[in-house]
């Protein structure tokens, strides 16, 4: 289907939604990409089934995935859009609501399965005759030298690139072996997941209620049901997985104050950890981190996978740009325009969700009422909030060009 030898101009380990961008993203601009992919993704599943990961993709990352071939795969295997967001906190007094109206979009966003968007990226990957798939496998090894990198596969084979790209998660072992250290911060919380039927209608709007142990997240994941992510303690998270389905449906009622009335249904539940991660460089000999790889944030605000995007667009850029000026698309100087970039605005990101979820976590009287008459203050000041809609679709800051409009 590919190359017939082992020399490509890129390796990307990890095929997951971002590392399976950057592999389409670079295969069109004409480069010889091998991906390296130990688990081949879910294709197929039943129409009525919802899977409990999720993402809420902006319009920067929709707008990548369209220019990347992708996003009508997606559509046709099922999206969700939203068009309003409201969030409140414990007191009655703090509410603040978004309506993509008011800045002229059809929406903020869309909550997609993130096996369809792998799904999607897959079909597209396939199709490019460019980039050759190595899946149930895994790297063994890897051995930088000064003119190109190699990675050897547990098969014994090997791989030769300009470059090796580490999208593989935000337990990567291709950042482990580099060496590149890892800062990380642990939110003391768990996050418990489900898909839920609500009493009332969803609106098509995405609902998250502060309370003093972390958020709660609706967001509406068909036109019927919701995906929750109800950030807790680790001791109340594993309570809520113990109740049974019935009590769960109760107790998530309350917690939300029944904004969508009565729970009515619910799927099984997962829970998992909250940490975020930062490596302390995206770059090393020959090596550039994206995605997971690189960072990992807190999920209150949905950014983590539009960041990981994000990384993928100005990656892509960034080598396409190296190779048509006949520069060396692995060396320390190319590299760095990308890191540059990118590393400062995750890490704004990344701060702003620590201390989003730390001020909310406040149950503090006399910090609540300020929080409260904040978020009431916030919800009336139109230009502040059209900033933070902006903001929030992926259109501020330097947007790279993959997540514009192709004219």
């Amino acid at each position: 289907m590919k190359t017939s030898n082992n020399r490509h101009d890129v390796i990307i380990v990890g095929a997951g939604m971002v590392g399976a961008a950057v592999a389409c993203g670079l295969a069109e601009a004409g480069l010889e990409v091998a991906v390296i992919e130990q688990h081949e993704p879910q294709r197929e599943w039943p129409a009525e089934e919802i899977d409990l990961r999720v993402s809420a993709i902006n319009r920067g990352s929709q707008q990548l995935l369209d220019n990347l071939g992708a996003w009508s795969g997606i559509v046709r295997r099922g999206v969700q859009p939203y068009r309003e967001m409201r969030v409140w906190d414990n007191l009655d007094m703090g509410d603040i609501h978004f309506d993509s109206a008011a800045i002229g979009e059809a929406d903020l966003g869309h909550i997609i399965q993130n096996r369809t968007i792998v799904a999607a990226l897959w079909d597209q990957m396939e199709s490019i005759a460019n980039i050759r798939l190595y899946t149930s496998t895994t790297v063994e090894k890897t051995l930088a030298g000064s003119s190109d990198i190699s990675v050897t596969l547990e098969s014994g084979e090997q791989l030769h690139a300009q470059l090796l790209i580490a999208a593989d998660g935000s337990n990567s072992q291709m950042r482990d072996k580099a060496g590149i250290a890892v800062n990380i911060h642990d939110f003391h919380q768990s996050a418990v997941v489900a898909t839920v039927t609500t009493a009332n209608a969803h609106q098509e709007t995405a609902w998250q209620h502060f309370l003093s142990t972390g958020p709660l997240a609706f967001l509406p994941v068909s036109s019927t049901q919701c995906s929750i992510v109800w950030s807790t303690t680790a001791e109340h998270a594993a309570g809520l997985i113990e109740m049974d389905d019935a009590d769960f449906c109760e107790a998530l009622a309350e917690a939300s104050q029944q904004r969508l009335g009565e729970i009515t249904e619910t799927s099984a539940r997962a829970v998992y950890p909250l940490v975020s991660k930062h490596a302390e460089t995206y770059i090393g000999n020959r090596l550039a981190l994206v995605g997971d790889a690189a960072h990992q944030i807190h999920p209150l605000a949905g950014q983590g996978v539009n960041l990981g995007f994000r990384d993928a667009a100005l990656l892509i850029e960034v080598i396409v740009d190296a190779r048509q000026r006949n520069r060396p698309i692995g060396s320390h100087s190319v590299l760095r325009r990308y890191e540059r970039s990118r590393r400062g605005d995750n890490l704004v990101t990344q701060k702003s969700m620590e201390a989003i979820n730390g001020l909310f976590s406040n149950d503090t009287p006399g910090v609540r009422q300020l929080r409260n008459l904040g978020l009431t203050i916030a919800d009336r000041i139109a230009p502040a909030k059209a900033f933070f809609m902006r903001q929030a679709l992926g259109m501020g800051g330097e947007v790279p060009k993959l997540c514009k409009p192709r004219w």
